[in-house]
């Protein structure tokens, strides 16, 4: 049987919040690197994920981990609001992706149009 999940804010454990957005943090990233925000920034505010982006490129220069330390000090209630309003990432219990963020989005850049 499949895991239903739950979304990010309605995790009932610090712990597994934590380990959610650290995931979170580490993908989104990862897609900002890639310049890959589009998907997300349909489903979450612009505004939110400019701040969150504006820190990125500030502190581009560090290393993945570093940067992530630092964003997450910097934006944590940020990097909060977009993924509560990422509505169709589900986490189990733990906090780990029922589905991984990566696989998630990939289906949903199948999913666009494709020009010709």
């Amino acid at each position: 049987m499949a895991e239903v999940g739950l979304r990010y804010d309605e995790l009932d454990n610090q712990a597994a919040k934590e380990a959610a957005l650290k995931t979170f943090i580490a993908f989104y990233i990862h897609q900002y690197r890639l310049k890959s925000l589009e998907i997300m920034g349909a489903k979450a505010s612009n505004e939110v994920m400019g701040t969150i982006n504006h820190v990125l490129k500030e502190n581009s220069y560090h290393g993945t981990e570093e940067l992530a330390e630092i964003s997450e000090r910097l934006c944590k209630p940020a990097y909060e609001e977009v993924l509560s309003e990422l509505t169709d990432v589900k986490f189990n219990q733990e906090g780990q992706p029922i589905v991984p963020l990566e696989k998630l989005w990939q289906k949903e850049e199948q999913q666009l149009p494709k020009e010709d």
